[in-house]
């Protein structure tokens, strides 16, 4: 994938439809690893220390807005403020797909 710095990127695989209209439950996300990221971009978020998720990532102030991106409508925009603990592991920069 034309990768410069492979120890600046990782592999996650998706698990969940909340992210269909990118990339498909089982697909691979190549992510950079980086702790900053623009509003609008899609990134993977750590949230409470424990739950890792993929969603485009916006921040007004000291609000969070994590965004799905699905064909879904069942997945809700989850917004969080300054008391919830917030990480970002890393941007979303390209995907891998088995075919079936």
């Amino acid at each position: 994938m034309n990768i410069v710095n492979p120890e600046e990127h990782f592999f996650l695989r998706v698990n969940g439809e909340s992210m269909n209209k990118i990339i498909k439950n089982g697909a691979y996300a190549l992510i950079h690893k980086q702790d900053i990221v623009e509003n609008g971009e899609i990134a993977v978020v750590l949230v409470n220390g424990y739950d890792a998720t993929l969603k485009k990532f916006t921040k007004h102030e000291d609000v969070v807005v994590l965004e799905p991106m699905s064909n879904d409508n069942s997945f809700q925009t989850q917004i969080y403020n300054k008391d919830t603990s917030i990480k970002i592991l890393g941007k979303y920069i390209g995907k891998f797909e088995l075919h079936k």
